[in-house]
């Protein structure tokens, strides 16, 4: 091992090359991410089209049909193709969706056909860029760097909701598609010429559900609930803060940046945390945060709320993630992380249908303050675990 390979793996890397191999992934998934964060204006957008809200919810929730599905095949489609060359195809897929809705997206439809392809996309993609990024770094500050990693992906929702609500109210839809989904073009042609990875050896499903070990339930719980609380604000927070006349910024721009300087500042500290803590930490601020966006009309207290809901999300998912990976080499992680990632694709992308009842009878106050309920009751069981376990 050469000299330059020792100091990356000290830094947390397998190699000297895989530390470049790992920014441009993430820059990659930023850069995708900017395309998938316009998401959260297709409440609207489907709106202003003509759908009713029953609509609307199904055009947010057939989303799931592919990705759900999809999600489970993940590890056997990355066994058969490469770990690299899945990712290739799910962004290819989340491309050709989001464009096509500049054409579609006045019609139930082939809006609904633009919104299954998507989702196709989206249910390979997690997991293999995800498993992709684990396999570049060593042990060394794995949790802290697979955190700011994972953190590229929301990142972009910083600057995609103001943009794009920017680009509604200025122009119309009439190129909102086509420019947000420019930067995952860009994004896609980072991912030529990396290296790829031994593939995956799951290559059924029943494989990818054998891998699970008992201690992986409580994982997938938190999972779900954190999709759950999380799938709110990708499908109904915009829709919820227009109806107020609160600007998006107020809660995205607060609670992306506060997730990613958690990540990057804070994350390094909780390598040798207990997972069970840090999983209920963050469901009880992401729960707080919700709190306080319901029950405020005015911007600052709905700032502080994303705030506080960005230094939440940002412990559970890589948390999630690491715990997940524990114990298992890169080649047998494709399909506990398929199961994990299923089990939060079924929270963010399920729920929006069922929440779409609750708005439409109590509001989305009340929608907000139960999805708040939810994640603080499975907080308190993953604090009840860890008191059990002594």
């Amino acid at each position: 091992m050469s000299a330059a390979d020792e100091q990356a793996v000290q830094d947390g890397y397998v190699d000297a090359q895989a530390r470049g191999e790992f920014r441009r992934m993430a820059l990659a998934c930023l850069l995708v991410s900017f395309m998938n964060a316009h998401s959260t204006l297709l409440a609207v957008v489907f709106s202003r089209a003509g759908h009713d809200l029953h609509a609307i919810g199904l055009l947010l929730s057939v989303y799931a049909v592919p990705v759900l599905t999809l999600t489970l095949f993940s590890g056997a489609v990355a066994g058969r193709l490469g770990v690299r060359h899945t990712i290739q195809l799910a962004m290819s897929l989340l491309i050709v969706g989001f464009v096509s809705l500049q054409f579609t997206h006045g019609d139930f439809y082939p809006a609904m056909a633009s919104r299954l392809v998507q989702g196709m996309g989206q249910g390979l993609f997690l997991s293999a860029v995800i498993t992709y990024a684990q396999s570049r770094l060593s042990q060394t500050r794995f949790l802290y760097l697979l955190g700011v990693f994972s953190s590229m992906m929301p990142l972009a929702q910083a600057i995609a909701p103001p943009f794009g609500g920017y680009m509604l109210n200025t122009y119309g839809d009439g190129f909102f598609f086509i420019l947000g989904a420019l930067p995952a073009i860009v994004g896609l042609s980072l991912t030529f010429g990396l290296r790829g990875l031994i593939s995956a050896p799951q290559t059924s499903l029943r494989a990818i559900f054998s891998s699970a070990r008992a201690g992986f339930y409580a994982p997938l719980w938190g999972a779900f609930v954190n999709g759950s609380v999380f799938g709110f604000t990708t499908a109904y927070l915009a829709a919820a803060m227009e109806a107020k006349a609160i600007p998006l910024a107020a809660f995205f721009t607060a609670s992306t940046f506060s997730m990613f300087a958690s990540r990057f500042l804070a994350m390094r500290r909780f390598e040798h945390s207990d997972r069970r803590l840090l999983v209920a930490v963050g469901l009880g601020l992401m729960s707080a945060g919700f709190v306080m966006v319901a029950a405020s009309g005015v911007s600052w207290p709905i700032a502080i709320g994303g705030v506080t809901f960005g230094v939440g999300y940002s412990l559970v998912y890589p948390v999630l993630s690491a715990w997940m990976a524990e114990g298992l080499p890169p080649s047998e992680r494709a399909g506990p992380q398929a199961l994990l990632n299923t089990a939060f694709n079924f929270g963010l992308f399920v729920t929006p249908y069922p929440i779409s009842f609750v708005i439409g009878e109590f509001g989305y106050t009340a929608a907000m303050l139960a999805l708040a309920g939810l994640g603080a009751l499975t907080a308190a069981q993953f604090v009840a675990m860890k008191l059990r376990a002594g």
